[in-house]
């Protein structure tokens, strides 16, 4: 039997793009061990009514809002407690495809190798229900944990007042 990547290969080309930002993200140092996510609209790249029909892995799981513009939408996320390192060597294995129910409330797993999504999916879900009102063409939401980020913001000098902000505004515009 085919693997979903193996019947769409648009699919495992963008896979394999999302796979290579996870590396460069972890290798940066901006996203190592489950410090991040990424997810990726993905409905335009495979066959709708092909999807449909396959089989949910799982229950459905409640997102926890309404979302109107993703209802029969499908998207790759990157699965909770995995690293982008491993995300980056194996990202069928490291991530999951998902379809948003006709409720628009809850999702459902359809890859072949189900691996729970991300814990921030449903503002990541978020992210994209509010691009496509917009009529954005963005198919991608992506966030990091920085390591750096983290270590200051457990350092007593950058918890004074605005001097964090103000130091990442001024690193960051």
């Amino acid at each position: 039997m085919k693997s979903i990547l193996e019947k769409y290969p648009r699919l495992a080309e963008e896979v394999a793009k999302v796979s290579e930002t996870a590396g460069y993200l972890w290798q940066k140092g901006w996203a190592e061990r489950n410090g991040g996510n990424i997810t990726l609209n993905i409905t335009e790249l495979v066959d709708i009514d092909k999807l449909k029909t396959m089989t949910a892995i799982g229950p459905k799981t409640a997102i926890g809002m309404k979302l109107p513009y993703l209802k029969n939408k499908f998207f790759f996320c990157k699965g909770t407690n995995r690293r982008m390192r491993d995300l980056a060597r194996w990202p069928m294995d490291n991530g999951s495809v998902i379809r948003i129910c006709d409720d628009c409330e809850s999702y459902e797993m359809i890859a072949d190798n189900p691996v729970k999504p991300t814990s921030e999916l449903p503002s990541h879900l978020a992210i994209h229900n509010y691009l496509l009102s917009i009529g954005s063409s963005y198919r991608a939401a992506i966030h990091t944990h920085p390591i750096d980020l983290v270590a200051m913001s457990h350092h007593k000098p950058f918890l004074q007042k605005d001097v964090l902000s103000k130091l990442l505004w001024s690193m960051i515009p």
